[in-house]
């Protein structure tokens, strides 16, 4: 499932207030008997809900295993460089290549193979028009057969 796919499904189950309408444009109650609650006070009920602290730290952790896993061996970064260079000096003629990428958003790697425009030492850009950055790339194959 894609990070799109999954930003859709999240808009449309939580940003939905549909349900609300009826009561959306009525005023806030205030009580004529009660005094308002300080905001100190009011924070304080909500202390349970403290489990959570440390959650953003468990979340900064994950993500960077993500960007762990996303770095080459020594040998392979070597490779990747040295067959980008190749692609470099061919890009002229619009090669067809094996890429392989990483998505920081999700963590995983793909393959697919692309003809390419135009390259240099930051990023690749696709006959298309879709830029790859370099950081993401993890292994380019120039294509023999380039037709």
């Amino acid at each position: 499932m894609s990070l799109e796919t999954k930003r859709q499904i999240a808009e449309q189950l939580f940003n939905d207030t549909s349900a609300y309408a009826d009561i959306m444009a009525l005023p806030h109650h205030v009580s004529s008997r009660h005094p308002a609650m300080p905001q100190g006070d009011r924070a304080a009920q909500f202390a349970p809900f403290a489990a959570l602290t440390g959650y953003d730290d468990l979340l900064a952790a994950s993500a960077q295993d993500l960007r762990q896993r996303a770095d080459l061996p020594f040998e392979a970064m070597a490779k990747c460089r040295r067959n980008l260079r190749a692609v470099c000096a061919v890009i002229a003629t619009k090669p067809r290549v094996d890429l392989t990428v990483f998505a920081p958003e999700t963590g995983e790697s793909r393959t697919i193979r692309v003809r390419l425009k135009a390259a240099n030492e930051t990023q690749l850009t696709l006959l298309d028009g879709q830029v790859i950055l370099v950081e993401n790339l993890q292994a380019i194959q120039l294509l023999k057969n380039n037709h």
